[in-house]
């Protein structure tokens, strides 16, 4: 057992699995050199590729490890019960700014970025029912969402904003 406590440390799996593997008495009866090297393989692929909560992840490998007791089925168990289960965002730049952004902020800041929009394409479209009033504010409400979170997504939505706005109050400049 000394040499399955040795191997638990030396992988690269989170801490808090690592614990769990090594003092928990139930599992160390079900656990074997293969699970261990095949929950290290799904880590270390998830963890390269995504950005995701690591108790998580250690919560699906334990219950699966309780579960499904077939060696050969175990991997695809796990891999299953991880895809289906675990909350993945991926590491990719060009998507993350957007996307983990947009997923993280909270509905009113979406709101009003919508809003923001919706009044921009009316002062773009010259609409006769433009309100420089809440066009403004809602400018106002943008450079803040932008100051919030810093990212690509916003600063391009505020620019583009900006010039159509400096277009239409200063038409023959």
């Amino acid at each position: 057992m000394d040499e399955m406590i040795s191997l638990i440390l030396a992988s690269k799996l989170p801490d808090q699995l690592k614990e769990y593997l090594k003092s928990s008495s139930r599992i160390k009866e079900i656990i074997s050199t293969e699970k261990i090297m095949e929950i290290e393989d799904l880590y270390i692929f998830y963890d390269s590729l995504y950005t995701f909560d690591t108790s998580e992840f250690s919560a699906y490998t334990i219950t699966s490890l309780q579960k499904c007791k077939d060696l050969d089925a175990f991997y695809y168990y796990l891999k299953k019960v991880i895809d289906t289960n675990l909350e993945l965002e991926t590491k990719d730049n060009k998507r993350k700014d957007h996307e983990s952004n947009h997923k993280s902020m909270p509905f009113k800041f979406q709101e009003a970025t919508k809003e923001f929009c919706l009044l921009i394409d009316k002062v773009y479209k010259n609409d006769e029912d433009i309100n420089l009033i809440a066009t403004y504010k809602s400018l106002g409400k943008m450079e803040l969402i932008y100051d919030l979170f810093q990212n690509q997504y916003h600063k391009n939505i505020l620019d583009s904003g900006k010039k159509v706005l400096e277009k239409y109050t200063k038409p023959n400049e």
